[in-house]
């Protein structure tokens, strides 16, 4: 704990390499964030770290967590660099705005964000499981390997097209809107990894694909929403986040421009995609090493789904708690997002650390749950129960979904989409590992990825 005010450079911190810092070491084998722990075992709670051009702060100070997380987005701001790389993609919305813009796109986009909106949306959560498990179901019958991260990034793209868009990509005849979209994800996570921002000075053919690949998204965007305009002028009732957006752009109060829709949804996608099929991958990957809590999840989802194992309607979650608990423990050993950037907007005193305007901020946003014995005895060990209780309150930060005004608002139906295709496989399959390809490893892009995942299924 900082007990007095101190500068940057008087914070400990590993030693670096000339002109690279810290980076080789911080980027070594894909995963940041071990990293980061392993240098905050070693140099406490807040430290410094030299990277190409700027020092960083690296901290999972309560207090100074706390704060970040609080004075957004009157103080601090996420960093600019993961920021301008979404905002270079046409995807500039409620992830990368700032300020007063982000206020006004908060406002509108809360609207098809609401519990009532998610309940509507359940409809195309649970169609979309239960289309992923007729799939499953035929690799079942064959016996062939599945790939697990593969299928659940098709899932969490169905989902999220059709919560955001109404547009569903399951169905066929989607015009290559999933290969396009699966281009900006591929660009987004080589540009992530990239050490130089070669895109902004020379465009390779790869680039050249996406840029199209961004201008067809758009398009298809814009299309929908201008159908959605028309429901909701002839007196339709929003129905999807597209149409909540059309709505508030009728009523007058919060005009948008096309940039303001194109970007609002693809933030909703990239976002929403990418962190729940992680999250969900790691579930699977947990149930199929635990037979034991598979066997326990597949007879409660048998009681509450029914013979048929499809859910009537979404008051079948809340009876999903074993479910639930399998995908908050997956959360808590594999984060999505170990670790969020930030930097402050002016010269600032936080937790008695004084930062210059722009210094990059590493929070540990989820320290907590690999080191909080307190909270979780035996931390590393896989225990759905332990979440079923009440919480035992820790001193470390575990905030997988952030906290604060800027907390994830999409948090609820990435929980709807792991916990509802959690009980829904386990009631059709069991599943066994399938190491062939090696052991299940982690890397990090925007959220953190199981590697080499794959299951082995037969019918329950």
């Amino acid at each position: 704990m900082l007990t007095e005010p101190t500068t940057v450079a008087a914070l400990p911190g590993p030693r670096g390499l000339p002109l690279l810092g810290n980076l080789p070491a911080f980027a070594r084998g894909g995963t940041p964030h071990k990293a980061l722990y392993r240098w905050r075992e070693r140099y406490g709670p807040t430290y410094r770290m030299r990277l190409p051009g700027t020092t960083a702060v690296v901290t999972s100070e309560p207090a100074v967590v706390e704060a970040v997380f609080r004075e957004r987005p009157g103080v601090f701001r996420r960093g600019r660099f993961v920021s301008d790389l979404i905002d270079e993609l046409g995807g500039y919305g409620l992830f990368s705005a700032e300020g007063d813009d982000w206020r006004r796109l908060r406002r509108i986009g809360t609207r098809g964000l609401t519990g009532a909106s998610l309940r509507a949306s359940f409809g195309t959560v649970a169609a979309s499981a239960a289309r992923l498990r007729d799939r499953w179901r035929a690799a079942a019958d064959t016996g062939e390997r599945v790939d697990v991260l593969d299928d659940l990034t098709r899932y969490t793209l169905e989902v999220v097209t059709g919560v955001t868009m109404g547009h569903d990509l399951g169905a066929g005849g989607d015009g290559g809107l999933h290969r396009h979209l699966t281009l900006v994800f591929a660009a987004l996570r080589r540009r992530l990894n990239s050490p130089l921002p070669y895109w902004r000075f020379v465009r390779l053919p790869a680039d050249r694909r996406v840029d199209a690949a961004v201008a067809e998204a758009r398009r298809v965007i814009l299309e929908r929403y201008g159908e959605a305009r028309r429901r909701m002028a002839e007196g339709g009732t929003p129905g999807d986040f597209l149409t909540a957006l059309a709505r508030a752009d009728l009523d007058g109060d919060d005009p948008l421009s096309a940039s303001d829709v194109v970007g609002s949804v693809l933030t909703m996608i990239v976002a929403g995609q990418e962190s729940t099929a992680a999250a969900t991958a790691w579930a699977v990957h947990y149930l199929a090493t635990h037979p034991d809590v598979q066997a326990r999840v597949r007879a409660e989802a048998a009681e509450v789904l029914g013979p048929d194992g499809t859910p009537g309607d979404a008051s079948a979650l809340t009876r999903l708690r074993l479910a639930g608990a399998v995908v908050d423990e997956a959360l808590r050993l594999r984060p999505p997002s170990p670790f969020v950037i930030m930097e402050p907007l002016a010269d600032t005193t936080v937790g008695g650390l004084r930062v210059g305007k722009g210094t990059p901020i590493f929070v540990l946003q989820a320290y907590g749950s690999a080191t909080d014995a307190d909270r979780y005895p035996e931390p590393g060990e896989f225990r759905p129960d332990r979440q079923l209780g009440h919480a035992t309150p820790g001193q470390q930060p575990y905030l997988p979904f952030g906290s604060g005004p800027r907390v994830c608002p999409g948090r609820n139906l990435a929980l709807m989409e792991a916990t509802l295709l959690v009980a829904m496989v386990c009631q059709a399959f069991t599943m066994e590992p399938d190491t062939s390809a090696g052991p299940v490893g982690e890397r990090e892009t925007f959220a953190l990825f199981p590697t080499n995942l794959a299951v082995r299924l037969s019918a329950a």
